[in-house]
């Protein structure tokens, strides 16, 4: 039995796909594949210049394959030297928090050549190298806009020679507190002039560390960062609020406004095709938002805007091209060679069944692994495998929106 094999079966039988289902069967979706290489290679060009390159929204049906393209996705930034997180957008990362989707993104770190998250990539940081030069002088500039408690704090990590403190900038870095008065402290003992610090809400530096990141990422050697955001239909399921804040977290880690870009760091998102109907037809949330936002919460209408006209242009957004009868047998015969690793037991059909083209993708993996399960128990038995129609259910659910911690100001 081959250890490999099974546990991509088991990811297949489960509807998750993992690493090695993935990797094994690849993805039939060219032009989404096809735009998203062609936008890596600009990403190093464009950072230099300080943009960010406009992220791809994918759009498909519940269980045609949007998360197996993610993770495919994933593997090709990989293997070009670009970092890459993926989040999956739910109670624990709403889409309406920029901080909850940062941490997020940190936590699920992928690195193509080591094993391990943003504590291995401080540890790739040479201050004697070429790369870390150029990102440190890049973020020390004064006109560079970045945030000056990550100035401070960088300038800190060069000077320090403290494990205890070192640990506990790479912390702030990751999305934790750090106190201002500490970095005051510290900045003074290694002889460097504080700058004017302030402490700061963590929803207000929220995006200033995905663009630090960015940068710091840069500085150990890597192309770029890469953010596959998985699930973003949830964003139906919020009340009207948490709608307006996640179209505006939207806009902008796709690069849609141009005050708040992220250079190095490309986005992809894929939401089922349902939340169309639902928040716009239905809902009128591009009528509504801006209407009940506009005197409670001014600063949400723009983004929120942007946000709702991506979701809405069927240009920007890629769909996943159905597959046909021949990519449907291919997908079959690389499945049935997994198993037959997997299980050392080689299904009798040769072929799938394709004249019921009305299934989903998982629907027919999941089905085919079923049967040559029961018919490797019992060869005898012929399976009658019937499937339902999942329909996701996009009620507005407002504990979805209640933040699970306090958002002060650290102490100055």
């Amino acid at each position: 039995m081959n250890l490999t094999a099974r546990r991509a079966v088991e990811a297949l039988r489960a509807g998750v796909p993992n690493r090695d289902a993935v990797r094994d069967l690849g993805t039939d979706q060219k032009l989404i594949q096809d735009r998203f290489v062609g936008a890596l290679s600009q990403v190093e060009v464009e950072t230099s210049a300080g943009r960010q390159i406009p992220g791809l929204l994918v759009g498909g049906d519940f269980g045609t394959g949007k998360s197996h393209l993610l993770e495919w996705l994933q593997h090709l930034a990989l293997e070009q030297r670009f970092a890459c997180s993926k989040v999956v957008i739910s109670k624990e990362a709403p889409l309406g928090d920029p901080h909850k989707v940062f941490k997020a993104a940190i936590q699920s770190l992928r690195l193509p050549d080591i094993t391990g998250g943003l504590e291995e990539v401080v540890q790739k940081l040479n201050p004697e190298s070429a790369n870390f030069a150029s990102m440190y002088k890049a973020v020390q500039e004064p006109k560079s806009g970045f945030e000056p408690l990550f100035r401070s704090t960088l300038e800190l990590f060069k000077r320090t020679k403290h494990r205890e403190l070192e640990e506990r900038l790479v912390s702030f870095w990751g999305g934790d507190r750090i106190k201002v008065a500490d970095v005051k402290r510290a900045l003074r003992e290694v002889g460097a002039a504080p700058e004017t610090l302030k402490g700061r809400k963590q929803a207000e530096l929220a995006y200033p560390r995905f663009r630090f990141i960015a940068k710091l990422l840069a500085g150990a050697g890597y192309a770029g960062w890469v953010i596959l955001l998985d699930e973003v239909e949830l964003i139906a399921s919020f009340p009207l609020q948490g709608r307006a804040r996640s179209y505006g977290t939207l806009a902008v880690l796709l690069g849609e406004l141009p005050a708040e870009h992220l250079p190095g760091v490309y986005v992809v998102a894929a939401v089922s095709n349902d939340l169309d109907s639902i928040v716009f037809e239905e809902r009128r949330d591009h009528e509504v938002v801006p209407q009940k936002m506009r005197d409670r919460y001014p600063s949400l209408v723009a983004p929120a805007e942007a946000g709702m006209n991506v979701l809405r242009a069927a240009r920007r957004r890629l769909d996943l091209e159905p597959q046909g009868a021949d990519a449907l047998v291919a997908t079959h015969a690389r499945v049935r060679e997994l198993y037959t690793k997997a299980f050392d037991w080689t299904p009798a059909d040769g072929t799938p069944n394709v004249k019921e083209r009305s299934r989903r993708m998982r629907e027919y993996v999941r089905s085919w692994i079923t049967g040559w399960d029961l018919r490797r128990l019992d060869p005898s038995y012929t399976p009658d495998i019937q499937t339902e129609t999942f329909v996701p259910n996009f009620e507005e659910r407002p504990e979805l929106e209640q933040s699970s911690e306090p958002d002060e100001p650290d102490d100055a």
